[in-house]
């Protein structure tokens, strides 16, 4: 993804971005492109419907799920259509708050020999999706980075970084105990776990993905109780920023990132496989190790010290001992 490109912006209410919800990668990148779809009735008023009257969009299976994956993003909306959402509103002619609760989906159309699939939406979940209003608040999101970031869990906290950008001066502090009940962790979870699994790979991924945003974390104890035992970590504290420093950064990462790229695709030399590696390594708690590796076989035979069939032996080493990929 070029870090000049132009991306398209979407915009989502803070209550989805904090929303109290778990769904998979191709489920995020299915409610980005629904979202997409959305944007024009945000500006204009005007949506389509389906033959029955309900709210209905259309989107393309390659961006959901990758070329040639129809069958797991149908899948996925199989089991999206079972997931419900809540949000709370007020009726006016009642004078009431009221808590509403339904489901995103209410049907899908397969098309046959199509790469596109259409989506009729439950009317309640348009001002779910949209509303955006006095004591909501929005998030502005690249659709394009949404849709090329990798784990669910990744996704959910480039959208949140996104909205933190515009608020405290990119600082705000996260209660664990909400951020664990908004992406409905188990209690598994300990404080220890979220940081391993869940914010340094997002902060990997999101840090050498992006270009103009970047964001640190540290865990603190906000709210200490009066006992003598060490104080647990209460809260997280991200700092979102969009410094010229960090675009440096972003770039020098993007060219290692390259440099892992362009020797798994002289190994293999087919595009796919390719892409699917990068993606298994990218993901692994192994990726910086692997990067740095490569990167100092590279150094060695752009010095001489050894061939590049000999630092390919190497590389195709690592992948078979740790990844089983031959």
């Amino acid at each position: 993804m070029s870090v000049y490109m132009k991306q398209a912006r979407l915009l989502q209410p803070n209550s989805v971005t904090f929303g109290q919800f778990s769904i998979t990668p191709i489920q995020d990148n299915i409610l980005t492109l629904i979202n997409e779809k959305l944007q024009a009735y945000m500006t204009t008023g005007v949506i389509q419907y389906d033959l029955l009257g309900m709210p209905y969009v259309e989107i393309n299976c390659n961006e959901a799920g990758g070329k040639g994956h129809k069958a797991l993003v149908i899948k996925n909306l199989i089991d999206l259509g079972k997931k419900t959402f809540k949000f709370r509103w007020t009726n006016k002619k009642l004078g009431k708050n009221v808590n509403t609760t339904g489901v995103v989906i209410s049907a899908f159309h397969e098309y046959e020999k199509s790469s596109n699939i259409g989506i009729s939406l439950n009317p309640w979940a348009i001002p779910f999706l949209l509303y955006y209003g006095e004591g909501v608040g929005g998030t502005w999101y690249n659709k394009q980075t949404a849709l090329f970031l990798r784990g669910d869990k990744t996704k959910r906290i480039y959208k949140i970084i996104c909205s933190i950008q515009n608020m405290h001066n990119g600082v705000y502090d996260y209660s664990i105990k909400q951020f664990s009940e908004d992406l409905q962790l188990g209690p598994s979870y300990t404080n220890a776990i979220i940081r391993k699994r869940i914010l340094e790979p997002a902060k990997k991924e999101i840090n050498s993905t992006l270009c103009d945003l970047f964001f640190e974390y540290e865990l603190i104890t906000k709210y200490p109780k009066n006992n003598k035992r060490k104080p647990m970590a209460d809260t997280i504290r991200f700092r979102v920023n969009s410094t010229r420093k960090g675009i440096a950064e972003c770039l020098n990462q993007k060219e290692e990132n390259f440099v892992v790229y362009r020797w798994l695709l002289a190994i293999f030399q087919d595009a796919k496989k390719t892409d699917d590696t990068f993606e298994t390594i990218m993901n692994s708690e192994f990726w910086y190790d692997i990067k740095e590796k490569i990167a100092y076989w590279e150094g060695q035979v752009k010095s001489g010290e050894i061939t590049s069939e000999h630092a390919k032996n190497k590389i195709k080493k690592v992948l078979r001992e740790d990844f089983g990929i031959s």
